[in-house]
C-alpha cells in the first residue's frame, strides 16, 4: 500500500523552510526521514538534505487547502526560476577539491548561465552539494558555487549544474529578461 509525505526542509545558509509532498511511495515513514532528499529552496536553488520535518498524509493534498506545499515536479522547478536561461559560452575556470581525487582545476565553458548560476561539462567528478569556485576568464571575478545537479556521463564529461552562493546579477555581464 502506498502513502503520500510531506517532509519539511531547512536551507542550508538558514534563511528559509521549504515543504516537499511525496506521493505514493513504497517506503516507511522511518525509510523517509533518514534519507536526504532534493528540495528547492527560494533563495538558494536545488539543495540537498535530511527533512527536519517527515509527516504521513492519510488525505489526499489539495494544493488550494494548503497553498504553502510545493510540489517539485520538472514543470514546477522550472515554473519557479528565478531568471531565465540564456544559452551562452563563455570560458571558466573551476576550482574544487573531491572526496576521491583532492583538489582539481578544469578550463571549459559555460553552456547555460541565468543570473544565479550556469551549467559546464566537467571531467572531474563532484557530487551534489559540493562547494567550487568559478573564475570568469573574461573579468577574473570569481563565485563560490554550490552544485545544484549532476548530469548522466556524455563521452568523458558530466553536465553540471551551479548555483552561486552569493547574489551576483552581474557576474557573466548579462541583462537577463524577466522571467515571465
Amino acid at each position: 500500500m502506498t502513502k503520500n509525505y510531506m517532509l519539511r526542509f531547512k536551507c542550508p545558509q538558514g534563511d528559509t523552510d521549504e515543504m516537499l509532498i511525496l506521493r505514493n511511495r513504497e517506503e516507511t515513514l522511518e525509510q523517509i526521514q533518514n534519507s536526504s532528499w532534493h528540495f528547492e529552496c527560494s533563495v538558494h536553488g536545488v539543495q540537498q538534505e535530511i527533512p527536519i520535518e517527515t509527516k504521513e498524509m492519510n488525505a489526499p493534498v489539495s494544493l488550494e487547502v494548503q497553498p504553502t506545499i510545493r510540489i517539485t515536479s520538472g514543470k514546477a522547478l522550472k515554473a519557479r526560476r528565478r531568471s531565465k536561461r540564456i544559452h551562452l559560452r563563455i570560458p571558466v575556470a573551476v576550482y574544487g577539491q573531491n572526496r576521491a581525487a583532492g583538489t582539481f582545476r578544469e578550463e571549459t565553458a559555460t553552456d547555460i548561465v541565468n543570473a544565479n548560476g550556469g551549467v559546464v561539462a566537467l571531467s572531474s567528478r563532484v557530487a551534489l552539494g559540493e562547494i567550487f569556485l568559478v573564475v570568469n576568464r573574461a573579468t577574473q571575478e570569481e563565485q563560490q558555487c554550490r552544485v545544484a545537479y549532476v548530469g548522466p556521463q556524455e563521452g568523458e564529461k558530466k553536465k553540471i549544474g551551479f548555483a552561486l552562493l552569493r547574489s551576483a546579477p552581474h557576474f557573466w555581464r548579462v541583462d537577463f529578461p524577466p522571467t515571465s
